[in-house]
């Protein structure tokens, strides 16, 4: 902070400025009696708009003038033709803001004679090759070339009108001036050539043609470098070179993705056109489970990392379990979905009923019964399992025996209340006694059995 005597009518004010970005900002100035409240002393500048085909450029980057767009105090502005040569500037190449007004005449640019079938009544085109060497025109339209380039600066004028006349403001050295010798250009292009420029070639060079109206260039010859790259890692620069119109490009590995473009360019400026990018390790998107019955186990969103699915007991999986993060920023595999495992309907067996055949979810149960006079053969309980298949297949009602009953001082087994035919029953005596006929009985199909049950008698001896 300092103290100054600032305004029309030499009021004191405490005045601050700050360094924003590299730039110094202010003053910003208070009265001294409130020196809370500060106010910038010179109001920014504002920028309608240029005429067609002129090209602005601030601290380096290419603008569009808008009512909304700002420019601090003491901004510069650089304007050229959008095709230099073949458009005539008019006005200051340079724009300064000083307190809310530009100062320096406002850039126009006028077409040549390129845009009116090279009529006398226009500025000449001009237009300009290297034969070796490298060359770039700037933010202001000068062109910038390096040491050791041959340059061919051509008016064009047609011959049948005249000859154009050069004129430069280096006082290095003469440069050959005439027609260019090549069949088509020879009655159009008159052309100055500059043969291994040298910083001392530096200038503005002009054609004038007969009927008085110019045109010119501004060279500048020097050695541009921009500095030298150094990314941050993992990023892959490819190309060395830091000269004038030099490229470098930026690959970034397997599991990172390029922020910022992949090549830049330097500038006559010395400046690279773009920043340097970076390398940001890939993410896969969050991954969400929407559905009630669908469970994210675990989600690693990284590269090469993993979600991992699973069902509600009762809810078949229907996708891949398992997804991996790719290398481009995608999962490898949609999100998966859950469907309810159901059982197959069951039909009852001939001569039986089920009892709960519309329960078919996963843990419930069905049972079967039979009709009088038939037993059921395999398993009268079935359960839906998690594969959607029930515990055990439908049973059979088989014609049955009824129970025989049970035999004095002895004992049949299996004991059930019927039995299936071909079913054999065992008579078994108890101690002391001994069947009096064949132990064993079987059940016919016509559902009785092959003997009637034996007695127990007393065993003798």
């Amino acid at each position: 902070m300092f103290m100054g005597v600032v305004g029309p009518y030499d009021e004191k004010r405490v005045c601050k400025i700050k360094c924003v970005s590299g730039r110094w900002v202010g003053p910003l100035c208070s009265l001294e009696h409130d020196s809370s409240r500060f106010q910038s002393m010179f109001r920014p500048c504002t920028l309608q708009s240029l005429g067609k085909n002129t090209l602005l450029t601030y601290r380096g980057r290419k603008i569009t003038p808008s009512p909304e767009l700002e420019f601090p105090h003491g901004s510069e502005l650089s304007a050229r033709c959008d095709r230099p040569g073949k458009f005539k500037l008019l006005g200051d190449s340079t724009l300064t803001c000083t307190n809310a007004k530009w100062t320096g005449r406002f850039p126009v640019c006028i077409r040549t004679n390129y845009y009116s079938n090279y009529s006398v009544d226009a500025p000449p085109a001009l237009d300009w090759w290297l034969a070796g060497g490298k060359g770039r025109v700037n933010a202001s339209g000068d062109l910038i070339l390096l040491p050791g380039s041959i340059l061919h600066l051509d008016c064009l004028f047609p011959r049948l009108h005249g000859n154009p006349t050069w004129t430069w403001t280096s006082s290095y050295r003469q440069y050959p001036t005439g027609w260019a010798i090549q069949r088509r250009a020879r009655e159009l292009r008159y052309r100055l050539s500059l043969y291994y420029a040298k910083p001392e070639d530096t200038g503005t060079f002009t054609c004038t043609a007969p009927s008085g109206h110019d045109n010119h260039l501004s060279i500048t010859v020097k050695d541009v470098t921009c500095p030298p790259v150094v990314g941050e890692e993992p990023l892959q620069v490819h190309g060395d070179s830091v000269t004038l119109g030099a490229a470098l490009t930026f690959s970034c590995p397997e599991g990172y993705s390029l922020r910022g473009t992949d090549k830049i360019t330097c500038l006559p400026s010395g400046e690279w056109g773009s920043p340097v990018p970076w390398c940001q390790v890939v993410h896969c998107p969050v991954l969400v489970a929407e559905e009630p019955s669908l469970q994210l186990q675990s989600a690693n969103t990284s590269y090469q990392g993993a979600a991992v699915f699973s069902c509600l007991s009762g809810f078949r999986l229907s996708g891949r379990s398992v997804l991996h993060c790719t290398a481009n920023g995608t999962w490898s595999e949609p999100v998966p979905t859950c469907h309810e495992v159901l059982c197959p309907a069951v039909q009852a067996p001939q001569h039986g009923q089920v009892t709960g055949a519309a329960t078919r979810r996963v843990g419930e149960a069905i049972t079967f019964t039979c009709t009088p006079g038939f037993v059921v053969r395999g398993h009268a309980l079935a359960f839906c399992t998690h594969d959607g298949v029930w515990s055990h297949p439908a049973p059979q009602c088989v014609r049955s025996c009824a129970h025989p009953g049970e035999p004095e001082h002895g004992r049949v087994s299996p004991r059930r209340p019927r039995y299936h035919v071909g079913a054999t029953l065992l008579v078994t005596c108890r101690p002391g006694y001994r069947p009096a006929g064949p132990d064993r009985i079987t059940c016919l199909h016509t559902r009785r059995w092959s003997a009637p049950l034996t007695r127990c008698v007393p065993a003798i001896g």
